[in-house]
């Protein structure tokens, strides 16, 4: 069945599944030949850079395992993987949609496959289950948001994924409860919110589709129907106001709105200040009018843009993601442009709050260690562009083991808590903090020189020395050694003088601990 003879049911009975998915299996082939051109983009994305990801990571592999029989096997299977991805790119280039089965399934197999490469290498690795966790966080996310769903089983890999790694921590690695558990949560949850992303991303992009082939089909029945009866203009208006999607009509050569239907105007003019005259209804809605220019040529050049991300904003200034479709069409002989816009605000807020929980460490709310070398990179750019430099402190709390020797782990945590909080109180907005290790903070103190950044370093090592933590229950004393460093003018990275401040650090346990010390 082709887009132009769908069948369209009515609301009563809607033609889509819980997961998003149409019903019925002609409806999900028509829509996957109509949306070919953006299918096919994100399987070659996913096949090329998932697949340039995966072998990168062989050097990891290398740098844990050495030239071992284990390496060259693993070696091995992610060269399996690079063919995998190579035949996913290839089906994601031709010029229509391949047959269901076989690309359901060349889809299926690379994601089985990686999934399982990344247990194996878990397992040849062994270690603590914090390292290989963020591994599987941010796979399971990349499965919902970066992998197309082709079918009803595809959103069944994340949970059986997260179920066979959370075996493996407990048997294999012999993880420890309390890390086991802070790990079912985060990945249980990443599940729970990945599959909501997916099926709402599914429907979107079916219901938008759907709206997209009925307002075509309706327009052209529109303009049949007009030239037989010479009917007037107030037929499309009818058409176009009553569709439920948001429709705006621009002028093609000086990009004035010719129409916008009630949909548009509720989402955009929430306000009504349309309405009451006192703003006109302009394409100045981009967020970002490099993006608007950009996209503009990219229609002129294709004749048709979509679907796509882009952030607009409101008659009164507040922000709005939606999914943009726009095609160029003649309007009264002139060329003018539609597009269609559904808005997707609640599916951005998911991965945004994903991205924030890869980069934070669950004890103390602080960044954890992939989140710290994140940030270090966009404050690193920042002040090289300026022509500031950096300090880098590493802090370690003296002799904490005996804490939780002692007191047990839970007065452990709760220290940790407050340790974070007292280093935080000690530095300004511009600065960063992140918990690196168990009982190891890291810090980023931008503009900053290195007299300066002794003398913060100073002030936090006093404030935990002077101050009593209540835990628990109880009074827990400690102290910290700190290690102080700068970024080299030459240095592009912070991995130099964060192993100068660790080295600098050791020199200070080494001096008695409770000490302040520098190297750079």
């Amino acid at each position: 069945m082709s887009p132009d003879t769908l069948i369209v049911q009515d609301q009563a009975r809607s033609p889509m599944r819980s997961n998003g998915l149409f019903a019925r299996q002609e409806d999900e082939q028509a829509f996957r030949r109509g949306e070919w051109d953006y299918i096919g983009a994100r399987l070659r994305s996913l096949g090329l850079w998932g697949t340039a990801a995966f072998m990168l990571a062989s050097i990891t592999d290398f740098t844990v395992l050495g030239l071992s029989p284990v390496y060259f096997g693993l070696l091995a299977l992610r060269f399996v993987v690079l063919g995998l991805g190579a035949r996913l790119v290839l089906l994601g280039r031709k010029p229509e949609a391949p047959a269901p089965q076989r690309l359901s399934r060349a889809l299926l197999v690379f994601e089985v496959a990686i999934l399982v490469i990344f247990l194996l290498v878990v397992a040849a690795y062994g270690g603590a289950v914090d390292y290989h966790a963020i591994t599987a966080l941010l796979l399971t996310i990349a499965l919902y948001t970066y992998a197309p769903a082709l079918s009803s089983g595809s959103l069944w890999i994340g949970p059986a994924f997260t179920l066979v790694f959370l075996l493996e921590a407990v048997f294999v690695l012999h993880a420890p409860a309390k890390a086991s558990s802070i790990v079912a949560v985060l990945l249980v949850f990443a599940n729970f919110a990945g599959w909501q992303v997916a099926t709402q991303l599914n429907r979107i992009q079916r219901l938008n589709w759907l709206d997209r082939q009925r307002l075509r089909r309706e327009v052209v029945e529109r303009l049949a129907a007009e030239q037989r009866a010479l009917a007037g203009e107030e037929n499309l208006r009818r058409l176009f106001d009553t569709t439920p999607v948001p429709m705006v009509l621009v002028h093609q050569p000086d990009g004035q709105v010719l129409r916008y239907n009630q949909a548009a105007e509720s989402l955009l003019d929430p306000a009504g200040k349309v309405r009451a005259g006192l703003v006109p209804f302009s394409t100045d809605f981009y967020a970002d009018p490099a993006q608007s220019a950009q996209l503009r040529a990219t229609l002129l050049r294709d004749g048709r843009l979509g679907p796509l991300d882009v952030q607009l904003k409101t008659t009164d200034g507040r922000p709005v993601e939606v999914m943009l479709s726009s095609a160029l069409m003649q309007f009264h002989g002139e060329p003018a442009t539609i597009s269609s816009l559904v808005e997707i605000t609640a599916r951005k807020n998911y991965e945004r709050e994903l991205q924030r929980l890869a980069q934070t460490d669950p004890l103390t709310g602080l960044l954890n260690r992939r989140g710290f070398f994140g940030q270090a990179a966009v404050l690193l750019h920042a002040v090289r562009s300026r022509g500031e430099t950096m300090a880098v402190l590493l802090m370690d709390a003296d002799h904490f083991k005996r804490v939780n020797d002692t007191h047990g782990h839970a007065v452990g945590d709760e220290a940790l808590r407050q340790i974070g909080s007292i280093i935080q109180a000690q530095l300004c907005d511009a600065d960063a903090l992140a918990r690196v290790g168990g009982e190891e903070f890291a810090g980023l103190l931008p503009n900053t020189p290195l007299p300066q950044a002794i003398d913060i370093a100073e002030r936090i090592r006093e404030a935990i020395a002077g101050q009593c933590l209540h835990c628990v229950g109880m009074r827990v004393q400690v102290s910290l050694s700190v290690g102080v460093s700068l970024v080299g003018a030459s240095e592009q990275r912070i991995d130099e003088a964060l192993s100068r401040a660790d080295r600098a650090m050791y020199a200070a346990k080494l001096a008695g601990r409770n000490r302040v010390d520098q190297l750079v």
